[in-house]
């Protein structure tokens, strides 16, 4: 699925049963990390950037590749808490990270 499909998906979802958060899944972080950096980014490229985010270990080369993942996030929280999904959204993200080692992002407006 494309990223644009995949946010459709959770809009429509979010839609049906409105809440201050929302979930941003490992498939769209990647979709989307993968899309703004325009390489393939992998489930383990991801989750050790998000690692390195955390603590505090980012350098140049994976700053892209979160920022690519956060780009999701941003785009997946205005259209889901803005009526105009053109309009910029103050967010925040709090990383889970799972079981399996994967992280997902709850997503809050601010």
């Amino acid at each position: 699925m494309s990223l644009t499909d995949l946010i459709e998906k959770l809009v429509t979802e979010h839609k049906a049963d409105p809440r201050n958060k929302i979930f941003i899944s490992e498939e769209i972080l990647l979709a989307s990390a993968t899309e703004e950096t325009g390489k393939k980014v992998s489930a383990d490229q991801l989750r050790k950037v998000i690692s390195a985010y955390l603590n505090g270990d980012m350098d140049e080369k994976l700053e892209v590749i979160y920022d690519g993942a956060v780009y999701g996030c941003g785009l997946s929280a205005r259209h889901c808490f803005n009526d105009d999904p053109e309009d910029d959204i103050d967010y925040e993200i709090d990383w889970q990270e799972q079981v399996d080692g994967s992280y997902i992002a709850e997503v809050r407006p601010n």
